[in-house]
């Protein structure tokens, strides 16, 4: 029997909440403390920039005839340079997907469990995750579609905000009292992260070229949701406010009053778990596809666990929200030299093949 393939629209939403999570809560401050005055509109260069990026993993596609990122490294690179290369790509991977779900733990228990240890929330996290990713990339991208409505649903709150949003707190001016753009570039690209992992989707998607316009509509819903809540809160708060508020997104869900619950915020801050399940789970699954190709006769459940339980002592050294932050912007770095460079070595493989079998 044919497997199961990937549906186009699942694909689009994998690729939303993966890149959508608590960064979201942090956006408007990124911003306005890197870019300053409206520095919610550097989240359209960095859109572009993104789209650009897909088109390449798209290319990589079409070129290789939807073969695997695997196929096309194994026939033209000797095995011996590959393990230490699928090494160093599941150790960025498994600690990407550690280090979400560290700073969820963190944030978690500063907001509403203080004096509960942040490690105990974060076991019980990545149980969660563990648990969702062990069930498969099929029945992933069906449980994420609920996960990510329960956040899409929270758009219509926007029209809350409206009567106090004042267009003179945008000022007319681009760009300025900002402290770094290029460290600006790093970290709001940490914001957006998340669609490369498409590469290892191949062989599980269909087999023709349909899909892959739906990774560029995950990214266009990531953007519009990004802009929305980035344009209310410059709008709402102003810019200065923005960059000395820790959580900017949360302080504005503080001003929602409803008769039937108290502290809103804290309600849809819990909602993010299951962005932080479905990202840190996309992560834990990308790292053990790459190190099953070095163990092949292990159990590929097995070697998540052993991913997050390995990854489990080295998340406990950042002991705060700074140093987890520090630790990303690393790991960012490290992964925009991911995604640009792993599709261009793909299509400087598979022209190196092309040629060799004209030549043959």
């Amino acid at each position: 029997m044919d497997r199961e393939k990937l549906n186009r629209f699942h694909i689009a939403l994998m690729v939303f909440n993966t890149q959508n999570g608590i960064v979201l809560f942090t956006l408007p401050r990124l911003t306005a403390r890197y870019f300053g005055t409206n520095g919610w509109l550097m989240l359209i260069p960095m859109f572009l920039f993104v789209t650009l990026n897909i088109m390449l993993i798209s290319a990589v596609y079409r070129m290789g005839r939807g073969k695997s990122v695997f196929d096309i490294l194994g026939a033209s690179v000797p095995r011996f340079i590959l393990i230490p290369l699928y090494v160093v790509l599941w150790a960025l991977f498994s600690m990407i997907g550690c280090l979400v779900i560290r700073q969820y733990a963190l944030i978690y228990q500063m907001l509403i469990f203080p004096t509960t240890s942040d490690m105990v929330l974060k076991m019980f996290v990545d149980v969660l995750v563990f648990l969702y990713v062990v069930k498969g990339i099929y029945t992933m991208s069906k449980a994420n579609v609920i996960f990510s409505l329960l956040l899409l649903i929270q758009i219509p709150l926007a029209f809350f905000f409206i009567r106090e949003f004042d267009l003179a707190r945008l000022t007319p001016f681009l760009f300025q009292e900002g402290t770094d753009m290029i460290e600006g570039f790093i970290r709001l690209y940490g914001a957006y992260m998340g669609y490369e992992l498409c590469l290892f989707l191949f062989p599980y998607a269909e087999n023709n070229k349909r899909w892959l316009k739906y990774i560029h509509l995950g990214n266009g819903i990531t953007m519009f949701v990004f802009w929305l809540v980035a344009f209310l809160a410059y709008g709402f708060f102003g810019h200065k406010t923005l960059t000395h508020s820790s959580f900017p997104i949360l302080n504005l869900f503080a001003y929602l009053r409803f008769p039937f619950i108290e502290r809103i915020q804290y309600f849809l801050f819990s909602l993010y778990l299951f962005s932080v399940l479905h990202t840190g789970g996309m992560y834990y699954w990308s790292s053990q596809a790459v190190m099953t190709q070095i163990f092949r006769r292990i159990s590929w459940k097995l070697v998540v666990f052993l991913s997050m339980a390995a990854t489990i002592a080295v998340g406990m050294i950042p002991r705060s929200l700074i140093e987890v932050e520090s630790w990303f912007r690393y790991l960012t770095i490290a992964q925009l030299s991911f995604s640009l460079g792993f599709p261009l070595l793909l299509i400087l493989l598979l022209l190196l093949q092309r040629r060799f079998k004209k030549h043959a």
